[in-house]
C-alpha cells in the first residue's frame, strides 16, 4: 500500500494500519537511529527509540498533512536518536560546562513536537527561555526536554527536591507571563 493510503488510514484511527506502517518501515527506523547512535550502539536502545518513534506517529496522526510518511518517519528518527544522545552527555556534563546551545537544542526540539510552525513563536519562545534565571531555565529544559523526573533532577545537580518543585514552577509561571506579555494565550 502506497504512503497516502496509509497516511490516510492512520488520521481516520485505523489501529490496524499502524501494524502495517510498522512492519512496512521498522528496519528503515532502526537503520536511522542506528546510525546516529554509532557511539552508543545498544540493540535494546535501538528498538526502544524505534518503537517511539512509532508511538509519536500513531499520537501525531491527526496532524499528518503529507503523504511522504518514510520522510517524517526518518525525521522523528533522527531526532529521536540525537535527543537520546544529548540526554546521555547531560548526564556526564556538569552543569557548568552546559551553554545556550543545549536551551537552542530545547527550542528546535520544542518546535517540532510541540508544534510551533511559525519562526516567531520559536523565536520568541527562545527568548522567553533565556530570561529565565539560570537555574530555573536548567531546571525546565532537563524536565521537558530530557524527561527527568524532579528527584533526577535533585540528585544529579545536589539541589533540594523541594527547591527542584519551586525553581520548576518558577520557570513555568515566568515562561506563560513572558509568552502572555508577547502576545502569546493558550
Amino acid at each position: 500500500m502506497d504512503d497516502s493510503r496509509l497516511v490516510k488510514r492512520l488520521r481516520s484511527g485505523d489501529e490496524s494500519v499502524l501494524a502495517e506502517v510498522i512492519f512496512k518501515y521498522n528496519r528503515y527506523v532502526s537503520t536511522v537511529v542506528a546510525n546516529q547512535l554509532r557511539d552508543f550502539n545498544n540493540t535494546a536502545v535501538i528498538e526502544e527509540l524505534a518503537s517511539d518513534v512509532f508511538f509519536e506517529l500513531w499520537r501525531n496522526r491527526d496532524r499528518l498533512t503529507s503523504s511522504h510518511l518514510k520522510g517524517w518517519l526518518g525525521t522523528v528518527a533522527r531526532n529521536k536518536a540525537k535527543n537520546y544522545i544529548r540526554a546521555q552527555k547531560l548526564r556526564t556534563e556538569s552543569l557548568d560546562e552546559r551553554t545556550d546551545d543545549d536551551l537552542d537544542d530545547f527550542v528546535a526540539v520544542s518546535e517540532e513536537f510541540l508544534g510551533l510552525e511559525k519562526e516567531e513563536q520559536a523565536r520568541e519562545l527562545r527568548l522567553a527561555l533565556k530570561k529565565l534565571k539560570r537555574h530555573e531555565r536548567e531546571t525546565v529544559v532537563r524536565y521537558y526536554f530530557y524527561n527527568q523526573t524532579v528527584a533526577k533532577i535533585s540528585e544529579e545537580t545536589g539541589t533540594n527536591v523541594e527547591t527542584v518543585k519551586s525553581r520548576l514552577r518558577r520557570g513555568r509561571d515566568s515562561l506563560k507571563e513572558i509568552l502572555e506579555k508577547g502576545g502569546f494565550s493558550k
